[in-house]
């Protein structure tokens, strides 16, 4: 792994910790906290498989490629989140913040696999970054 793949992953590493940390800071573990947090753990896992999926399958065809299939997950996906948070903001049964910043946790570990997928296969074709 390049110098610059170490840093990028360290840095995701904090910002994962800093997420955790203000989960436990900022969320209520009663009913609607833990339900926000559930839904966002189980979009993020749901996130992590298929993204992995769909950024292997097209990191095979091509870098542009995979960069069109990168590019256009990230804005499905903030689309999606940005309209949960609203919805969920609306309603007392789920906790908007719990399932935005466990969603972010998930985020940012799929950015760093994202970012780790890459660097492999620019390794394999002989490339640098």
């Amino acid at each position: 792994m390049t110098k610059t793949a170490t840093a990028g992953v360290a840095m995701i590493g904090g910002m994962t910790l800093l997420l955790a940390l203000l989960i436990g800071w900022l969320v209520r573990f009663d009913g609607p906290g833990l339900v926000g947090a559930a839904v966002g753990a189980g979009l993020g896992i749901v996130n992590l498989v298929v993204g992995y999926w769909i950024t292997k399958r097209s990191l095979r065809r091509s870098m542009d490629s995979a960069l069109g299939v990168l590019l256009g997950g990230f804005l499905v996906r903030l689309a999606a989140v940005a309209v949960l948070i609203v919805v969920f903001g609306k309603t007392e049964t789920v906790d908007a913040t719990a399932f935005a910043l466990t969603f972010m946790v998930f985020f940012f570990l799929f950015i760093m696999l994202e970012m780790l997928l890459v660097q492999r296969a620019m390794n394999r074709n002989g490339r640098t970054a």
